[in-house]
């Protein structure tokens, strides 16, 4: 059942921030110094992160991110906000 209060995570949600770092800091990982990207190529890092906040409407949260450029992970992380504010 669809809850009627979650809300869509865009870059003017009060959330974004804490999202952001949560995915940054599971997408790019300082090893052997070097910094590594661990995108897939998916959305398996931001689908976890989104889960794991309140009263987010996980799909179509990714509806939009996709409309500005987040394709995956990565992307998400490069893309979402900068597009977002030039729109």
């Amino acid at each position: 059942m669809k809850n009627n209060n979650a809300e869509v995570l865009t870059p003017s949600h009060t959330l974004w921030p804490a999202f952001r770092k949560k995915l940054e800091d599971k997408l790019f990982i300082y090893a052997n110094n070097k910094i590594h990207n661990q995108c897939n190529g998916d959305l398996t890092l931001t689908i976890e992160i989104l889960d794991s906040l309140k009263n987010i409407d996980i799909k179509e949260t990714l509806i939009v991110m996709r409309e500005y450029g987040g394709n995956c992970d990565c992307k998400i992380a490069s893309n979402v906000a900068r597009i977002w504010r030039n729109k």
